[in-house]
């Protein structure tokens, strides 16, 4: 049987998503919020959570939620709620204008009716036929 050829310059060219990763640091923003431009494009989330500064601010003003009901229902610590809400009372305008641009793209999705054909999917036996 031949024995497999490998190119010792092509196998060092491969990819390595892990080294990348850990070649990037986290930024400490403010104390609990971090960012890292692999995880939430690179936006302010609570350290250890993966939960946006945004995700926290927008319950608090479009739910009316309380600092420990947000906790509660993320399951996170009061504390970094906290966090996130004094991150966001220092950059009020910056958070506001996320929250903004993620409003503005939803609306503009939900009206291009995106992801939907306006078809409803064939079973598969209705698509082999």
């Amino acid at each position: 049987m031949a024995e497999k050829r490998v190119d010792k310059e092509i196998e060092r060219q491969k990819p390595n998503i892990l080294e990348h990763i850990k070649g990037v640091k986290f930024h400490k923003l403010a104390p609990g919020i971090t960012t890292h431009p692999l995880i939430r494009s690179g936006k302010p989330c609570i350290k250890g959570a993966g939960l946006k500064v945004t995700d926290i601010v927008a319950l608090k003003n479009f739910q009316d939620m309380k600092p420990a009901d947000i906790a509660k229902y993320f399951e996170i610590d009061l504390a970094q709620v906290m966090d996130a809400l004094n991150y966001y009372a220092s950059h009020r305008d910056y958070i506001d204008t996320d929250i903004q641009l993620d409003s503005l793209n939803h609306d503009q999705l939900a009206e291009a009716q995106y992801g939907s054909s306006g078809n409803p999917l064939l079973s598969r036996r209705e698509s082999a036929s």
